[in-house]
């Protein structure tokens, strides 16, 4: 089953602040999933391992910048991604091979 997880490939933008930035570098890194053809369980097993550490990136992106003035703005990103993570993740995890 190829193509399951659809993060769309973003060009790196010129956003200046940097939780930005990283929130960025995550979506396309989630992006190049895109390409991954999931044969078999441990292909499986290999990209829910990356959803969940992308998952926990963002998690300590938003604590690292806790008390920044642009904290709504970050947050509107890391949750469209977080939201991403979840549906790409439940989809993943509901293949089955045989």
């Amino acid at each position: 089953m190829s193509k399951v997880v659809d993060f769309p490939r973003r060009r790196r933008s010129s956003a200046s602040h940097p939780a930005v930035r990283r929130l960025q570098g995550l979506t396309i890194v989630l992006s190049d999933l895109h390409e991954a053809d999931l044969q078999n369980q441990q292909d499986m097993r290999r990209a829910l391992w990356i959803l969940d550490l992308t998952n926990r990136c963002v998690q300590i992106i938003l604590s690292d910048f806790k008390d920044d003035p642009s904290t709504p703005e970050l947050t509107r990103h890391a949750e469209d991604l977080l939201d991403g993570i979840a549906r790409t993740r439940q989809i993943v995890a509901g293949l089955s091979f045989a």
